[in-house]
């Protein structure tokens, strides 16, 4: 098992039923949509309505390592 902590999040993207996570060393791995969920669950988003669309944004400033410590929600 390989503990990615600190690296760079380059993309991501579907892959059939999950999802595939590029990292800046150039490499890559899965996460399911159960993962996404919970790691998105961690999050608060500001809508946005653009025309047709609602527009999920985070403030990051408010988003630092820190945060992370706090207990879960879920």
């Amino acid at each position: 098992m390989d503990i990615l902590k600190g690296t760079e999040i380059v993309g991501a993207s579907p892959y059939y039923e999950n999802i595939y996570v590029s990292t800046a060393n150039g490499e890559g791995f899965f996460i399911t949509p159960k993962e996404l969920r919970i790691i998105l669950s961690e999050f608060d988003f500001i809508i946005e309505k653009k025309k047709t669309r609602k527009w999920g944004h985070v403030n990051i400033d408010d988003w630092r390592v820190e945060r992370f410590d706090e207990p879960r929600t879920y």
